[in-house]
């Protein structure tokens, strides 16, 4: 699982519609990765977002969030539990909350990658 903040737009190629925030921009992005954490966050979390994001999430799918569908992704995790995320899932999802907060702040988006 990989989700990638876009501290930019500049200059970062599109693939059809959406960013294309996997292509090498190291200085234009920030990356955060999460090995073998993937099943519960598909289980419980793709569903949610797909819903509240207008997003087409599914194992093995990459989909670009903008800065409006950021502000959808960070309401959805604002009313989620605490006590419904377990430990491991803790810091995913909140780097993920993060990085939606800081796409609005910029005018950018995220990247989600399954």
């Amino acid at each position: 699982m990989r989700f990638q903040l876009a501290k930019t737009l500049d200059g970062i190629e599109k693939y059809g519609p959406v960013y294309d925030l996997g292509s090498g921009w190291p200085d234009k992005i920030e990356e955060y990765v999460a090995d073998d954490v993937d099943d519960w966050f598909l289980n419980n979390m793709v569903d949610q977002i797909n819903a509240s994001c207008e997003t087409l999430l599914d194992d093995g799918d990459y989909d670009y969030l903008d800065a409006e569908k950021c502000a959808k992704l960070v309401k959805l995790l604002d009313n989620i539990s605490n006590e419904f995320i377990p430990e491991e899932y803790e810091i995913p999802i909140a780097t993920l909350k993060d990085y939606a907060i800081r796409a609005i702040h910029n005018n950018t988006g995220i990247s989600i990658e399954l």
